[in-house]
């Protein structure tokens, strides 16, 4: 995605409406009337500013803090310092304001709003316009939906100073909200392919369906009709031309990026976009190795990299459950001294790409890829019970990493826990883990008080997150998360 003048301007316009207008739950007010009256007059207007409403999510994404941190693929690193979320100390004082997520919201809206007043030529374009931005909206609830349960609904911009404050709504209404979008999507999409795997799509959209069922199912106990929607969906994706690359390296190569098994990725560049997060806070800085004998084999920089958080010694044990797993030098590498003393673990897997002035963590940020998709109908497939199927799936995900097919036990529960081992194996810090527990989890078939370390002794700990103090101070319709005390008065 490169940006254009065009886009520069817009992403002007949402920072200085970002700065007039807090775009919360909690206290909004109206959009600027100098970017309304100066914007929004040619069709070209809507696809800039869609092109900001990309950038805002792609930010809110940049992180491991909700995917990844509660999980159990990380153990501290070198550096530090860890997150609460990481260490499951999350507290109304210190939670993260869910401000910016509700921000993409209003923008998205403003869009919805907008976009119809201008005049089009070809009709295309602007259903193209709607569907990718429906797909956003979808994809930002489902964010928030899963990070913090009941939300506030919002489905109309901020443009008057009479702003009505929103209660949270119940999981199921937000989940509803989001099959509607991402049905929108599916919808108005003019082709069923791909223009570019940095955009939404019609088979990206049926990726997030696929994804939201599940959670749907597991989680909100939505039932077998989801599971069997999922898996529906799923075959759609199948058969819009992706499939595994045969070197499972080759997946997250710098110089191959939007490739065959991506669905769908945000667009990174040094110049515009910096790094990606959950590669720098798991790489070392490169003085801090200066005694590793196999140094220029790892992905490191003097200036980018903080080794904030290590793999954990259950992610490594999974690997090596199989030796032969394609897979482990990929996701992590040892830094070994002259004798052969470990010096430090690091991931390996978003290796960016070394510039004549420093190493730039600049691999897109994946969203949905095949693997990813194989390893879920497998999951939906063995929640239903119909194994057999399950096993096709899970069977390709291991040959493409050189293991033999599944051979453990074949019920139900069983065949579920390898599924959930395999996710961590095949999908290691791509920002799945905790939202993966957390559905095997509601399933039944792990308990993730047992699986995160940090849980061990934490039985009952909240699942969602707790809402920020300020937020909540904002809008006195807000009831703290279940599982939180509160020290904001009513």
């Amino acid at each position: 995605m490169i940006f254009t003048m065009k886009a520069t301007k817009i992403l002007i316009c949402i920072l200085c409406c970002t700065w007039i207008c807090s775009c919360s739950l909690l206290e909004v007010d109206p959009v600027s009337t100098i970017t309304s009256q100066s914007f929004w007059k040619t069709p070209g207007d809507a696809k800039a500013y869609l092109t900001g409403i990309y950038n805002k999510v792609r930010s809110l994404n940049n992180t491991s803090y909700y995917g990844e941190d509660r999980g159990d693929a990380f153990k501290a690193g070198e550096i530090g310092p860890t997150s609460v979320a990481w260490a499951h100390t999350l507290l109304e004082s210190n939670a993260p304001s869910y401000r910016s997520a509700y921000n993409i919201i209003h923008h998205a809206n403003l869009l919805f709003n907008k976009i119809e007043s201008l005049k089009f030529t070809n009709e295309t374009e602007k259903n193209r316009i709607k569907a990718e931005c429906h797909f956003l909206r979808a994809y930002t609830y489902f964010l928030i939906v899963r990070i913090w349960g009941d939300a506030p609904i919002i489905t109309d911009p901020v443009l008057s100073d009479n702003v009505e404050l929103k209660p949270r709504s119940p999981k199921e209404d937000v989940m509803k909200l989001i099959l509607e979008d991402i049905e929108q999507s599916v919808l108005l999409f003019p082709e069923d392919g791909y223009i570019n795997k940095n955009l939404a799509s019609k088979p990206a959209a049926y990726a997030l369906k696929a994804d939201v069922l599940m959670w749907k199912a597991k989680v909100l106990n939505g039932g077998n009709a989801d599971l069997e929607e999922a898996i529906k969906a799923i075959d759609q994706v199948g058969g819009s031309g992706v499939s595994l690359l045969p070197d499972y390296a080759k997946v997250f190569a710098n110089d191959n990026k939007k490739n065959n098994e991506i669905i769908f990725s945000f667009y990174f560049e040094r110049y515009e976009t910096g790094n990606l997060s959950i590669a720098t806070n798991t790489t070392s800085r490169t003085d801090n190795l200066s005694m590793a004998v196999n140094l220029a084999d790892a992905a490191t920089s003097p200036n980018q990299s903080r080794h904030v958080y290590a793999p954990s010694d259950k992610a490594r044990e999974l690997y090596l459950k199989y030796p032969g797993d394609r897979r482990y030098k990929v996701a992590m590498i040892d830094l070994v001294d002259k004798d052969g003393n470990l010096i430090l673990t690091q991931t390996n897997k978003f290796r960016g790409k070394a510039y004549s002035d420093d190493r730039y963590f600049d691999d897109d940020l994946i969203a949905y890829r095949w693997g990813d998709l194989l390893l879920l109908r497998a999951e939906a497939n063995a929640a239903l019970n119909k194994i057999s199927e399950s096993l096709v799936d899970l069977n390709e995900v291991r040959d493409r990493a050189g293991l033999e097919p599944y051979d453990g036990p074949k019920d139900k529960i069983a065949v579920e826990k390898e599924i959930c081992d395999e996710r961590l194996r095949e999908l290691f810090i791509e920002q799945k883990r905790w939202f993966d527990l957390v559905r095997f989890h509601c399933g039944g078939t792990i308990d993730i008080y047992k699986e995160v370390p940090n849980l061990n002794d934490k039985p009952g700990y909240p699942l969602y997150f707790p809402i920020n103090y300020n937020d909540m101070v904002l809008n006195d319709k807000l009831v703290q998360t279940d599982g939180y005390e509160s020290n904001v008065e009513r």
